[in-house]
């Protein structure tokens, strides 16, 4: 059953990554797509400015609609981004809500890349469990605080951070492509850039060395799902018959035992663990029969 899961699995991932990208056009041109679809978010993280992307990232959209000039002020008057802000949030949470992070282990991109890595032979580490309280501080900070409240021009309107400072994703997917084609005629490639490639660089090795590190310790999408999660109605539930072997563990994409965290806001419900229990003790549920 692991394996038919898993392809089951990696077909959606690979099915999903295709119907975001499909402005093959964009490729060839280094052009970025504006048409209608753009109006809407992909539950995952993928960068907008991604030549082929026909979708928005929902982070990205965040950002730029906290950062954009008088934002602050006129929510009040009820301007048309703030209602895009809360569509954006409001869909977030829809998939919070409904299943936590789920979206993490079945649709997104750059977690389906990251688990590839992971399949390279290679030392294996875990990552320590307290690391991944750090995507929360990203979360707020990054993506929240900072397009906010910075300025670097004073009466403009602020940056998206998240977007600028770290996204690996945004610098693999649209960053190197559009600085390729461009041959550095428009697009800056001074410290910034520099930076965010040696940050790429560090996350892919890390991917190879360690289970969806980026993931688990720096995505503030995941940070986002991982606290609408806990009240999530499609969740895990252990029976009292588990005899704790962590034939779980051993298989997590996120390295949880889960008798121990049944509601873990880092569950990505991708079911590896039902299928490796001998004991059949862990199933998928809803939250009226869940138990702790």
């Amino acid at each position: 059953m692991l394996v038919i899961r898993e392809k089951a699995r990696r077909l959606v991932q690979f099915s999903a990554l295709i119907l975001t990208n499909l402005y093959f056009q964009g490729l060839i041109q280094g052009a970025i797509f504006t048409g209608k679809s753009k109006m809407f978010c992909i539950p995952g993280l993928h960068c907008y400015s991604c030549p082929s992307s026909v979708l928005a990232c929902p982070v990205g959209t965040v950002q730029n609609i906290l950062s954009s000039e008088g934002f602050l002020g006129g929510i009040a008057t009820g301007r048309p981004d703030s209602i895009i802000l809360l569509g954006v949030i409001g869909f977030l949470l829809t998939f919070g809500f409904i299943a936590g992070r789920f979206a993490c282990g079945w649709i997104c991109p750059f977690g389906l890349l990251q688990g590839l890595l992971y399949k390279i032979p290679s030392p294996k580490f875990r990552i320590p469990a307290k690391w991944r309280d750090a995507k929360y501080a990203v979360l707020f900070i990054f993506v929240f605080i900072l397009p906010l409240t910075l300025r670097t021009v004073p009466g403009a309107g602020g940056d998206p951070w998240f977007c600028k400072a770290i996204c690996p994703s945004g610098t693999l997917t649209a960053g190197i492509p559009l600085v390729l084609h461009d041959s550095g005629e428009t697009f800056q490639t001074g410290f910034l850039f520099t930076w965010k490639i040696v940050l790429l660089a560090l996350v892919l090795l890390w991917s190879i060395t360690s289970k969806l590190p980026f993931c688990r310790v720096l995505c503030p999408l995941g940070a986002f799902w991982g606290l609408a999660g806990k009240a999530s109605i499609f969740r895990m539930r252990v029976d009292p018959s588990c005899i704790r072997c962590d034939r779980c563990r051993s298989v997590c994409p996120v390295d949880l035992a889960i008798y121990k965290e049944p509601n873990s806001a880092e569950c990505i419900r991708c079911g590896r663990c039902i299928d490796v229990c001998p004991v059949d003790a862990i199933h998928h549920d809803l939250r009226k029969q869940a138990r702790s």
